[in-house]
């Protein structure tokens, strides 16, 4: 049963996907009292969200804000010195590294910061009267007025998690499957000490792993339909590597000039 499932995920992984996120959304706006009471589980009348106040979680965020930036800027300097050397060829393939570097500005960046937490108004657990706030619950997909900019629908700190899942794409075979549970413990623990402090609620978090999720796998498999994984890959390292050599020779030109 899990391998036949397994196999047409990885078949069909647009469809199931899409279906994730029908589901999730069916889910809780069918039974909003999850939201509720998950976010309960963590708040006390008399000190609030409790878990802000400890020192292991605090850390935990801190981690969670530092690790995908860090892993973006380490792709984003990959990339760039590929132009200048391109002997780091041997250690990433750079169609994954570009792959990489698009679903997190698509994905995280467009779709969930630009559009949706821009966009949906949806006020955190602890800005809702339910919580010590003063704004009323709203449900998924609902657009409301509650919260005027970085509001709640859906984790930005979630989605990022979930992104760097993608990282196991740049490691040797034999070290993926240790590294894809390791990334998703850490995924885990970052996004739902979002809803122990009072950030999110769990829907923003499961919503946001599936709409991250959606757009990687879309745009994987354009990426692979258009042979960037297959056919397309050498040639799209000689283009990298041919546009390093023009931009080198055309600094040390520009370095020629100046030095006169």
């Amino acid at each position: 049963m899990r391998k036949t499932f397994i196999h047409e995920a990885y078949r069909y992984p647009v469809y199931w996907a899409t279906m994730a996120i029908l589901l999730l959304s069916s889910l809780f706006l069918i039974l909003p009292e999850l939201d509720i009471w998950v976010s309960g589980l963590f708040f006390s009348p008399v000190d609030g969200f409790w878990l802000k106040a400890h020192d292991v979680p605090l850390r935990l965020r801190k981690l969670g804000l530092f690790l995908p930036r860090a892993a973006i800027l380490l792709l984003l300097g990959f990339a760039l010195a590929r132009l200048f050397w391109p002997s780091l060829k041997k250690l990433f393939p750079l169609p994954i590294v570009l792959f990489l570097g698009a679903s997190a500005l698509l994905g995280p960046g467009l779709l969930v910061n630009g559009l949706l937490k821009a966009n949906w108004g949806r006020a955190r657990p602890i800005q809702t009267d339910l919580f010590g706030g003063d704004w009323p619950y709203s449900e998924v997909w609902v657009l409301a007025d509650h919260c005027q900019s970085n509001c709640s629908f859906v984790s930005g700190e979630a989605s990022m998690g979930f992104w760097m899942l993608g990282l196991v794409l740049l490691l040797p075979f034999g070290w993926r499957k240790v590294s894809v549970w390791l990334l998703a413990t850490l995924c885990v623990l970052i996004s739902l000490n979002r809803v122990a402090f009072g950030g999110h609620f769990l829907s923003d978090i499961l919503l946001s792993w599936a709409l991250t999720g959606w757009v990687m796998v879309i745009l994987y498999r354009l990426m692979q339909q258009a042979g960037w994984f297959g056919d397309r890959a050498q040639r799209i390292e000689e283009n990298w590597d041919h546009t390093g050599q023009q931009l080198r020779a055309r600094l040390a030109t520009l370095w020629r000039i100046l030095s006169q």
